[in-house]
């Protein structure tokens, strides 16, 4: 099941993708802080986001409940993740993340748990507000999720802990001087 996990991950856009223990996953709440204006466009405006979203406390406890996920990556140009049309590049992880989801469901673990990168907001709801916090249901409850950032996982040791390079970006950041660009899922189960 495994090595069929991780080759489906790649048939669906991953670049590549690797199985690991919950416990090399790390949450740090101060991580949340950067999520706060001017870190995010999407901080406060989803119910996927902080500060709506569970606690790093409940992440962790989440996480625990789980004994191995599945990550994933996908390789994209810095100009891409920092231009005016970046949302279609982060909505392609929350599309793998949904599809292994369901895969993985179907393999018998009815339980998984994906996580997006970045907010869900400006990829399915650029133009409105979020459904959930005005009291209604989930326009794209297939997609919505929240992201690794969100819940103040450590992308960057997670990226170091399963061997791929990663690079810090914000969107103030000189995409010339940037040698390579990623965004990372996971699946817990």
């Amino acid at each position: 099941m495994n090595q069929g996990l991780i080759e489906r991950a790649k048939a669906l856009g991953a670049d590549d993708a690797r199985l690991i223990s919950t416990d090399v996953i790390v949450v740090e709440p101060q991580l949340i802080e950067l999520c706060k204006s001017p870190g995010c466009e999407g901080y406060g405006k989803s119910a996927n986001c902080p500060p709506h979203v569970m606690s790093p406390k409940e992440a962790i406890f989440l996480i625990n409940n789980y004994h191995q996920a599945l990550v994933f990556k996908t390789h994209h140009s810095p100009e891409a993740l920092l231009g005016e049309k970046h949302h279609r590049e982060f909505r392609k992880i929350f599309l793998i993340c949904s599809a292994l989801e369901r895969k993985i469901a179907r393999l018998g673990d009815y339980s998984p748990f994906g996580l997006g990168a970045g907010s869900c907001k400006p990829v399915f709801c650029e133009k409105s507000p979020c459904a959930v916090l005005e009291g209604g249901e989930c326009r794209h409850p297939e997609l919505a999720r929240p992201s690794m950032e969100a819940l103040g996982v450590n992308v960057f040791k997670l990226a170091k802990a399963v061997g791929w390079e990663i690079h810090r970006m914000v969107r103030s950041s000189d995409p010339g001087k940037i040698p390579s660009a990623m965004l990372m899922g996971m699946v817990l189960f």
